[in-house]
């Protein structure tokens, strides 16, 4: 395949168009691998393109790398919004450059590096391996339990005065740990004669991964490449070695609206989701207890706190209680307390899913509590009864003009999971919504040919 080496690209994720940059060898080849780098905060894409110098690398061992470009320059090191934007870049690059699943790779610089060891604990079973530069999580690193052994190569100087490096070998611990990785290394000083490189491998470990530290002396917070060894390719030669067992397509179902309610009766002593159809976006509650207003796609994510609700009385007359109900049906609580939505005053920016004391909101007093009217056609109201405000979305209510949503339940609708379980081996052709199509007649978009993605130019 003989193809444009740099092109700038964009996708939609979650109703944000997000940007990135694609470098792909010429004459690629089939089922070829992919690396992901995000750059540094207050940096962008192409900043980061220069400091990693890949190219030579990748033409050589024919790969795909990725240069994503963070929201306000920045990455989320917290919650899924970029968790999201990586899969969607991983299902783009699959369907245009047939990489190979498998062997896709992470890496980052400075906060790129630690939203790489954030995507570690989200999404290892769709990472092979992971590589972060100068960055690690600013309070310790964690390892879920129910993560695979991943291995990782990290890379940092020993004179960095941004993201220090007295503070790599306890979050390199943490994932020595999981991965059951010997606690002694074995260490190369003057690695590939570069005087500056010591090489620590922790290794193998548990599915034979290994956890590997460049400790670059008297370097900064910068991507090291002199003395013939660049960054790029220590991180490829390490990251070739290991694959992640990955069938496609994987596309969760989407999740769409189920029975709608008409009334407070009808909803009393039910779970359910807000919705906004007219903009098709939901409340959630999210990592750090805010209130989230966003696309279906981001608020109906088992990563949230969760996106249903449920009605309790209020200590007030005529007020209702919207307590936070997770996605496997258990109520949220937060130290110890039932988790509510909850206003803040007018001037606050957003509002909070918090515990209550004597059903009084914490910010002010029934911040908490909501006047819930049904008006027909239109849907359900909320205005709260501290501002005597509405909300429209996750600021504060503090709208004088009532906004309809609707209650419902939510359910699985139509998707790829449908589409793969039709497919048979005469080649029926399905589009992304389980419809057959005229293989005949296709319009350019993607696909669902034989339980495999197809994209149609």
């Amino acid at each position: 395949m003989c193809i444009l080496t740099i092109s700038a690209e964009s996708i939609k994720v979650g109703g944000t168009t997000r940007s990135y940059i694609t470098y792909v060898p010429r004459n690629l080849g089939a089922h070829r691998p992919l690396l992901i780098s995000c750059h540094g905060m207050n940096q962008d894409a192409n900043y980061q393109k220069g400091m990693l110098k890949i190219e030579t690398v990748a033409d050589t061992a024919k790969f795909v790398t990725v240069f994503p470009e963070g929201i306000d320059k920045s990455w989320d090191i917290s919650g899924n919004r970029d968790i999201n934007f990586v899969l969607a870049l991983i299902d783009e690059m699959v369907a245009k450059y047939d990489i190979d699943p498998c062997r896709v790779y992470l890496s980052g610089f400075s906060m790129g590096g630690m939203f790489t060891y954030h995507a570690m604990n989200k999404i290892a079973d769709r990472i092979a391996a992971f590589a972060p530069i100068s960055g690690y999580p600013m309070g310790g690193a964690t390892a879920n339990a129910k993560v695979r052994p991943i291995p990782i190569i990290h890379t940092h100087g020993t004179s960095d005065d941004v993201v220090t490096f007295s503070n790599v070998q306890s979050n390199l611990n943490v994932w020595i740990r999981h991965n059951g990785c010997p606690s002694t290394a074995k260490v190369t000083q003057r690695y590939r004669n570069a005087p500056h490189i010591t090489r620590h491998v922790w290794g193998p470990g548990n599915e034979g991964v290994e956890v590997v530290l460049m400790e670059m002396a008297g370097k900064g917070h910068w991507i090291s490449n002199d003395y013939g060894v660049l960054t790029g390719d220590e991180i490829w030669k390490f990251c070739k070695r290991f694959s992640v067992d990955v069938t496609y397509p994987i596309v969760k179902p989407q999740i769409g609206i189920g029975q709608r309610f008409t009334s407070i009766d009808e909803a009393k002593g039910k779970t359910f989701a807000i919705v906004n159809e007219q903009e098709e976006k939901a409340f959630y509650g999210s990592d750090n207890q805010n209130l989230q207003y966003s696309g279906f796609e981001d608020a109906f994510n088992d990563g949230n706190s969760g996106y249903h609700f449920k009605m309790e009385k209020g200590s007030v007359a005529n007020s209702w209680l919207l307590r936070l109900i997770t996605p496997d049906g258990s109520a949220y609580s937060i130290w110890g307390s039932p988790g509510y939505l909850n206003s803040q005053p007018t001037d606050g920016w957003c509002c909070f899913i918090l515990g209550l004391n004597n059903q009084n909101g914490q910010d002010i007093r029934n911040g908490a509590l909501w006047d819930i009217q049904y008006e027909e056609g239109k849907g359900f109201s909320l205005k709260n009864i501290g501002t005597g405000l509405y909300l429209k979305n996750s600021s504060p209510a503090k709208y004088e003009s009532p906004t309809y949503f609707t209650f419902c339940t939510t359910e699985e609708i139509t998707g790829i999971r449908n589409a793969r379980k039709n497919v048979d081996s005469t080649g029926k052709v399905y589009d992304l919504q389980g419809r057959q199509m005229d293989a005949s007649n296709l319009q350019p978009g993607l696909y669902i040919k034989i339980g495999k993605k197809m994209l149609v130019r």
